[in-house]
């Protein structure tokens, strides 16, 4: 992707968000947002980018949470509260987005791994972070 890629396709995002201010139902419609669809293909890849955007700054108000023993529901709420068109959009599209639906449950699974400090995930052995990895031992 170019740097004129990036920028048309920032561009779109924010568009986007801006009419999620008015109503994000209505900022569903991508097809109206000019250049949406050809630069992103789809409007699930749209719906991912912008998911993508809220999961990286919850990440990192999690992080800082955990370091201030801030409760991570107060953090997520705060962000929510910060981003309210972003929030909403997402919200308003999770119900007929299955690529959607599938990255916002590793957002759930990312917001557990703060709260407990454990791995989760599939074929993934649960322990504290930092903790050390196992070592084999011979039979």
């Amino acid at each position: 992707m170019s740097w004129n890629d990036f920028r048309a396709r920032r561009a779109v995002l924010e568009e986007i968000l801006a009419r999620a201010h008015t109503d994000p139902a209505l900022a569903l419609r991508f097809d109206e947002v000019p250049g949406a669809i050809e630069l992103f293909g789809s409007a699930d890849n749209i719906l991912l980018s912008l998911q993508h955007r809220w999961s990286n700054h919850l990440a990192a108000r999690l992080d800082q949470a955990v370091e201030d023993g801030t409760p991570l529901n107060a953090t997520w709420k705060a962000l929510a509260a910060e981003q309210p068109a972003l929030r909403a959009l997402l919200d308003a599209a999770a119900a007929s987005s299955l690529p959607l639906r599938g990255s916002q449950r590793a957002e759930q699974r990312m917001i557990e791994a703060h709260h407990t400090g454990r791995l989760s995930g599939h074929g993934i052995e649960q322990r504290p972070i930092g903790a050390r990895t196992p070592t084999m031992t011979p039979a």
